[in-house]
């Protein structure tokens, strides 16, 4: 039973749904960062790094709950596609 997890990263928050590549759809969670802005430059905007990976942790820990399996069934490598982060293993890259 082969276990993936999805991410995607929106303008404020991260989702997370795992997928059992059998059963489909198992659950999912989701988690919010802030949009950073200057008082004194209403145009600025930015994101942080550290708030990305806080709620990417966040949304993994409820997708996980919600799925009800253990964090360390997920894959461990992660690849980048535009602005979303897909767990990937090493056996899955080679087919």
């Amino acid at each position: 039973m082969p276990i993936v997890a999805g991410v995607d990263f929106g303008t404020l928050s991260v989702r997370v749904t795992i997928v059992d590549t059998e059963r489909g759809r198992l659950g999912s969670g989701t988690a919010e960062y802030p949009l950073h802005r200057r008082k004194d430059d209403p145009d600025h905007a930015t994101q942080s790094h550290d708030d990305h990976m806080r709620a990417l942790a966040e949304a993994t820990r409820k997708a996980t709950a919600a799925a009800h399996i253990s964090g360390d069934r997920l894959p461990p490598w992660l690849r980048y596609y535009g602005s979303s982060v897909i767990p990937w293993t090493q056996d899955a890259a080679a087919r």
